[in-house]
C-alpha cells in the first residue's frame, strides 16, 4: 500500500536497480586501464609527423625535455605534454595547458603544429586492425 502511494509499480525497482549497477561500472570503468600501456606523444608539423617520444622515465634522457617546431617551444615529461611558449597572436595553444591523458591533443592553428597523446604497448605498437 505505501508502494502505491508513492506512485511506484514492481517493475520500478528492477529499472533501479539496473540503473545503478550501469552507474557503477561506468564509475570503475577508468580504473580496469591497462598498466602495460605506453605513454607516447606524437609531434605534427605541416601534417608530417616530426617526432614520436616515449614519455616515461626510462625512456626519457631528462625528468623535462623541450623541442621547438615552428615557433612553438614543447615541453614533454613523464605527467605529460604542454606547449611553454609560442609565437602565434592568440597563444590559445599555451593557454589549454599540460594534457595528460592518451587522445588528448594541443593544437597550435597559425604554426601548424599539432601534439597528440596515445597509449601503445611497449612491446608492440602495430595496431591488428583498422575501422572507419
Amino acid at each position: 500500500m505505501k508502494a502505491e502511494r508513492l506512485g511506484l509499480r514492481a517493475g520500478d525497482g528492477v529499472i533501479y536497480a539496473v540503473l545503478v549497477l550501469l552507474c557503477a561500472a561506468l564509475f570503475l570503468l577508468p580504473l580496469l586501464r591497462d598498466d602495460d600501456a605506453v605513454l607516447t606523444a606524437q609531434i605534427m608539423a605541416d601534417g608530417e609527423v616530426i617526432e614520436t617520444v616515449e614519455l616515461s622515465l626510462s625512456a626519457m634522457q631528462a625528468f623535462e625535455e623541450t623541442r621547438e617546431v615552428n615557433g612553438c617551444v614543447i615541453v614533454l615529461s613523464p605527467e605529460g605534454v604542454c606547449v611553454a611558449d609560442a609565437d602565434c597572436p592568440d597563444r590559445l595553444c599555451v593557454k589549454t595547458g599540460m594534457i595528460t591523458r592518451a587522445g588528448e591533443a594541443i593544437a597550435c592553428v597559425p604554426n601548424r603544429v599539432v601534439v597528440t597523446l596515445r597509449q601503445a604497448r611497449a612491446a608492440d605498437e602495430t595496431y591488428d586492425g583498422v575501422a572507419y
